[in-house]
This record gives C-alpha cells, structure tokens and sequence, in this order.
C-alpha cells in the first residue's frame, strides 16, 4: 500500500502530534513507530476496525473480529488471521455456530481462513441442520454445497440429503416450478437438471431404500439420462452395482435424539475396553436399539420397571436440565439378577459426554462389582451405591442422585440433579 502526502500536510509537520505508537518485533530486535489515527483508519481497513470505539470496548464481539478477519486477507497478515481463527473457534463458538452458513460463504474462497472453513464444515458434517435448516441454505453456492456432499462423515440419512438439494435447486432457478411435479414440462426437468447438474453424481442413490426411491426420487427422474434411469431401475429391481454407488456415509444411523454414530463408537470402545483412539469409521461392533426414551414413555422408575430384567446389556443416557449429557452401562449375567438390593458386575461403566467434543467425554468404570447396579421395585436405572439412581420421578432432584461410592469418580458436580431427557438403549453384539 503506498500512502503519500504533501510536505505541506498538518500531520507531517506535527510529527509530535501522534495518538498511536505501533510496536514491531520484540526484546532488543523491537522498534516503536509513531501515527496518527486519521490517517490508519482512512487508509487502511484494518486500523478502521481495530482503532474504532467498539472494537475497543467490546474486544471479544465476534462480528467485529470476523470483519477484521476478512480484512487481514486484502492486507497479506497471514500470521495475524491465524490468531483471529484461534480465537473466534475458542473465545467466540456460540457466534460462530449461529453464523456457520455465513462465514462458510464469506471463506470459501479465501486461503488464510482454511481454518475456520474447516472448523464450519466439520461442524455442518456433525449437525446438518445447521445447514440444511438455515434460512440461508437456499443462498449457498454449489461449490460449497458439493463439498458438503462429498464428505464421508456427513451425518444425514441420504434421503433427506436428496429432498433438500431438490429443494434448494428449485429455489435458485428463476422460474417458479409448480409444486406438483407431474404438471412440470420437459424444459422445468432440463432446468432442474442443469442446477443440480454438479450435486447428482455425490447423491448416494443406492443408500436410499426402494420404497423411498418410488415415492422422492422417481418423480424426478427425467433429469437423469435415459441410460442413467434404466441403471437406476435395474439397481432397484435386480440389486445391480450402480455407476454412481458409494458406501453409507455413516457405519449406522442410531435412534437418538442425544447423541450421534460417534458417540456410539466411543461407547463400544469403551465396552470392548479399547485403547488408543476411537475408530468412528469403521463399522460398530454392537447394535444400540432403543426401548425407552423419557419424551415418549414418562419420566418415571415404572417405565423402566417393566423392561429392567427383559435385557442383560442397557445403556442409559441422561440430558440433566443444567445441560449435562450422563449416564452409565450395565450387563447383568442372568444368574446374579435379583428383584431387590445389589447386582455384581464387572464390566458396568458411569461416563460424562463432552458435546462440544466427545473426545474428550471421560469414563468412571465400576471399583466394586459386588455394588455394580441396584434394584429398586418402581426405581429407575440405578447404579452403584449411589453413584448415579434414578428413583421414582426423574424430574425431581431429591429423586435423581449422583455421589461417588462404588465407581472411580463422581461424573457430575452436584449430587442432585433433574432430567430433562433420556434414553436406555438394549445393547447386542452386531
């Protein structure tokens, strides 16, 4: 950036006059320079922002560092747009959650911000709504939405995936399509085609089941060729090898609303007793069907009273209303079953999830076996002595306690707490 100014200029001549002192290097090898406010903000868009009284007062407001973010692309300040990227994915999450779609579109084609692209991306990957149900998905390029697509951890059954890129296909056309597909011309398909003409080949269309196939996908077939719909047909009909066919995104979709593929693997890791790192990729090697969850069947120890000796292996998760995600494993030999007082096992485990980062969610295994699970008629799932029971009514505190006696550690801070949701899984080798 070259500045000049006449040899005349106020500013020149008052040298001593500067409100700014500009530091470069450090220790011995530093030097200080001297400048004036008026001229680093009208020349210079970075000073604009970080000289200006909001960023002064409100240093942690995430709109105002993103824009100085972008800023630092235009002025070449590599080193500087790391810091920022650090500090916004650490100091300024929440905003960046809310804004995903619209710092992804702003990053995309900017190469000092790999990172928080990054960080957007896998963050869309692990919850899609973020994308899928933003009022701004409709704006987003095809580029982006393609490199979304591709992704292998993209954690959407493929027949929402389908829906929604038709959706916003025919929201970028410039025509408006009736919404009765079978009204639609030759020309409406060809336009459809040509939009989604970059998404169709990273659609995984035999990840959708046939039933699906007929009722969300057939109406539209007409924008694939002839040749691509007889394939298409004969995979469905004859289970043929599609051009265009690809592995499940996922190893599984489990029936959760409160956790996701990976943190089933963690818990079969932690089941098998597994060291080193948790594989979310490879296929799991236990089945996690539900039997229960709070919204559906009440928060109350009957529920859980008529299924507790059906299963040997369960696994209880709990949202506590203070926002914690806990809960605790149990396989019961049938021989030690008993309607009253304490179960031995061995292999029973309390944990804590981290949701932000289930990688660093931790595990509290059982210390005394003979006190591994207790039995109460009309309690709920209870483990230890104490280390975590769900007595009669789950949305109670008196009746929902958690204290260190018979596993390794406490899980949660309080030794009380109320549920907000819950789920218990019945857990079978796969």
């Amino acid at each position: 950036m070259k500045i000049e100014f006449s040899k005349g200029s106020v500013l020149i001549r008052n040298v001593g006059e500067y409100d700014v002192k500009i530091y470069v290097g450090q220790g011995e090898c530093s030097k200080m320079f001297r400048a004036h406010t008026v001229i680093l903000t009208t020349r210079c868009e970075y000073f604009k922002i970080a000289l200006s009284n909001t960023w002064a007062t409100q240093e942690d407001s995430g709109p105002d560092i993103y824009d100085l973010l972008l800023a630092c692309d235009e002025l070449m300040l590599h080193e500087l747009a790391i810091h920022i990227q650090e500090h916004l994915i650490r100091q300024n999450v929440d905003w960046v959650n809310e804004n995903l779609v619209t710092i992804l579109r702003s990053t995309w084609l900017i190469p000092t911000c790999n990172m928080i692209r990054q960080f957007c991306v896998e963050k869309i990957c692990d919850d899609p709504w973020l994308l899928f149900a933003s009022d701004k998905f409709y704006q987003v390029e095809d580029e982006i939405l393609v490199a979304i697509l591709q992704r292998e951890d993209l954690s959407l059954p493929e027949m929402y995936i389908w829906n929604n890129v038709i959706k916003w296909a025919t929201s970028q056309l410039n025509v408006e399509l009736d919404s009765n597909v079978s009204k639609w011309e030759l020309k409406d398909f060809a336009l459809l085609e040509e939009k989604m003409h970059k998404c169709l080949p990273h659609i995984r269309l035999n990840n959708i089941d046939m039933e699906e196939y007929y009722h969300n996908v057939r109406p539209f077939k007409k924008i694939f060729s002839e040749q691509m719909q007889e394939r298409i047909e004969e995979f469905y009909f004859t289970g043929r090898k599609l051009d265009i066919s690809y592995n499940p995104r996922l190893p599984f979709i489990i029936d959760s609303c409160l956790i996701k593929y990976e943190h089933a693997a963690l818990f079969a890791h932690w089941i098998n007793r597994g060291e080193g790192k948790v594989s979310t990729r490879e296929k799991n090697p236990f089945n996690f069907r539900l039997l229960i969850r709070g919204s559906d069947n009440g928060f109350c120890g009957e529920v859980y009273d008529r299924i507790r000796f059906e299963y040997p292996a369960l696994l209880v998760l709990i949202l506590t209303d203070s926002g914690e995600m806990i809960g605790g494993y149990q396989r019961i030999n049938s021989y030690y079953w008993k309607m009253f007082g304490y179960d031995y096992d061995r292999e029973s485990f309390l944990f804590r999830i981290n949701r932000a980062d289930f990688k660093r969610s931790v595990i509290s295994r059982v210390v005394r076996p003979t006190h591994a699970v207790y039995n109460q008629q009309g309690w709920g799932p209870c483990f230890g002595e104490g280390d975590l029971w769900l007595k009669r009514h789950f949305r109670v505190s008196e009746e929902c306690v958690c204290r260190k006696a018979s596993y390794e550690f406490q899980i949660v801070r309080d030794e009380s707490f109320t549920v907000k949701e819950y789920e218990i899984f019945e857990v079978t080798p796969a």
